[in-house]
């Protein structure tokens, strides 16, 4: 019984590796952003202490696991209050053949200290080269040491679903 088991899964491994069966042609791209503030804008909206809406563009490199690099900027609004609540951006990465993401990210901030830390949810909007077409899904986490202000560095870690 136990051989009929690991032959069943070695045959299941070698047809997805095929693309037959329940496989698909989705593929996973995890990458790190380290961005620097080069532009923020906050305004204090007035109905609690401590509660700004704050329109911030970054900019910085992408790394892949392999070590290969590239480009990453995002604009993006944040409505704090003292430093935490939710977030939303438009990201673009690219990476060294000249392929690139386009992606909506939405995420929620916490402070800690004078640590934020970042978690989210990101949707895939296309890309070019490589990623033609792309759509999909994923994940993003990351943290800035320091507060938001121009000059400010963060990182961000997605995991990222791709559906072409």
């Amino acid at each position: 019984m136990h051989h009929n088991i690991l032959t069943m899964t070695a045959a299941s491994a070698l047809l997805a590796s095929l693309g037959v069966g329940g496989a698909s042609a989705d593929e996973t791209v995890k990458f790190r952003a380290i961005l620097h503030g080069t532009s923020v804008q906050s305004q204090d909206v007035g109905d609690v202490d401590g509660h700004t809406i704050t329109l911030v563009r970054f900019s910085g490199i992408t790394e892949l696991p392999d070590g290969t690099t590239g480009t990453s900027y995002f604009i993006g609004v944040a409505d704090y209050t003292k430093g935490s609540g939710p977030a939303f951006s438009y990201n673009n990465a690219t990476f060294d053949d000249g392929s690139a993401l386009w992606l909506k990210q939405t995420q929620t901030t916490k402070l800690e200290g004078t640590k934020s830390l970042f978690q989210g949810t990101l949707t895939v909007l296309g890309g070019k080269g490589k990623f033609e077409g792309a759509k999909g899904d994923g994940t993003v986490t990351g943290a800035r040491a320091v507060p938001l202000a121009s000059g400010a560095d963060l990182y961000f870690d997605y995991v990222i679903n791709i559906k072409k």
